[in-house]
């Protein structure tokens, strides 16, 4: 693995259940909320934990799918994809949503081990950005949406 794709392979490791200079990473922002916390819509209109956590698996999703060569998936912004709307507030939904970002953590760890620095600066299929912005763009995304979830849990 080349420097550059082992320093942002670490920062996502970092960002999801390691050490972060801002404090708390994702897993911990997650750590006993149980489903009906997970369920609980602060006011009407806002997302509750569970979505945050299914947009995230979302666009992480996203990027593996395109990682793993398959520039034709798409997923519109804000669309049911992005945000589920229709889903049951049970605890083994909870708990596969936990399972879907846990798996998707391990998935991106392990593409990432085998990207190559060279490719960093490629269009993302002929995208606008490159996988360079794409990658740490989703570290950053789950780092916005983690804080939310911290917020949410108190």
């Amino acid at each position: 693995m080349n420097s550059e794709t082992y320093r942002i392979q670490q920062l996502l490791k970092n960002s999801y259940d390691g050490e972060m200079w801002y404090g708390a990473n994702l897993k911990y922002a997650l750590k006993d909320i149980d489903a009906e916390k997970a369920f609980c819509k602060p006011s009407a209109g806002s997302h509750n934990i569970y979505e945050l956590v299914m947009h995230m698996h979302c666009w992480r999703n996203f990027v593996l799918v395109h990682l793993n060569g398959n520039a034709d998936f798409k997923v519109e912004i804000n669309s049911i994809a992005d945000w589920t709307v229709d889903y049951e507030k049970t605890d083994a939904n909870w708990r596969q949503a936990l399972a879907l970002l846990e798996k998707s953590q391990a998935d991106l760890v392990e593409v990432l081990g085998k990207f190559e620095d060279a490719n960093l600066d490629e269009s993302m299929h002929a995208r606008k950005f490159n996988w360079y912005n794409m990658i740490h763009g989703l570290i950053h995304h789950d780092i916005y949406h983690s804080a939310q979830i911290a917020i949410l849990k108190k």
